[in-house]
């Protein structure tokens, strides 16, 4: 009798094994389930999704307007200046100091036209350029002192030069008007030549 009970507590110790084995199974395989499922909801959604838009492009600035512009080095000091004045446009470049060493301007008032203008720091020195209107062509060299001059022009009545020392003589070659030692006033070709002392006073000429 004894050993019927105990091969029945066998056998019923088995079937709970097995079911307690056949319960993990199905836990484990509705787990797997819900995770494939998650998966695949994900990835719908996930396509579902519209892409967001693409940024436009920014726009080009092909042109910028201003009455002036200024440039300034890292100690803020001005060192160009591109500006609209009363008589046209000029651009300037300037030293650490702020003196306009450079100068290119258009001018719009009378005479018309375009000049160019190199300074020393303490502007003793200076080249000048210049075409206007009706006036031709100019080009004024100056030394350290403003009455040493080297003139050269090219004007409609024809071409001079022109040169002037610190004393106060000139001498004069070209086209041009001339006063005599008479007192005559005449227009010279661009063969003439003359010699003048202080005060403009004619001291030779030729012819």
């Amino acid at each position: 009798m004894s050993e019927r009970i105990q091969g029945h507590d066998s056998i019923s110790s088995r079937m709970e094994r097995l079911e307690e084995q056949n319960r993990r199974f199905k836990r484990g395989a509705t787990a797997c389930l819900l995770l494939f499922a998650g998966i695949g909801l994900m990835a719908q959604t996930k396509q579902r999704t519209p892409a967001p838009p693409a940024r436009p492009a920014a726009p080009r600035v092909r042109t910028v307007e201003a009455e002036s512009f200024v440039l300034k080095d890292a100690s803020g000091r001005v060192r160009a200046e591109l500006s609209m004045s009363g008589t046209g446009p000029s651009l300037k470049l300037r030293d650490e100091a702020g003196a306009a060493l450079v100068t290119l301007a258009l001018n719009d008032g009378t005479p018309k036209g375009p000049m160019l203008l190199l300074s020393g720091a303490q502007r003793q020195a200076s080249f000048a350029l210049s075409v206007l209107e009706g006036g031709g062509s100019q080009l004024s060299l100056t030394g350290d002192r403003p009455d040493i001059q080297i003139r050269l022009g090219v004007t409609p009545e024809g071409t001079a030069i022109e040169l002037l020392d610190k004393n106060g003589f000139a001498t004069t070659i070209g086209n041009g008007v001339q006063v005599t030692r008479s007192g005559q006033v005449k227009n010279t070709s661009a063969a003439a030549i003359a010699l003048y002392g202080k005060e403009r006073k004619m001291l030779w000429s030729a012819p």
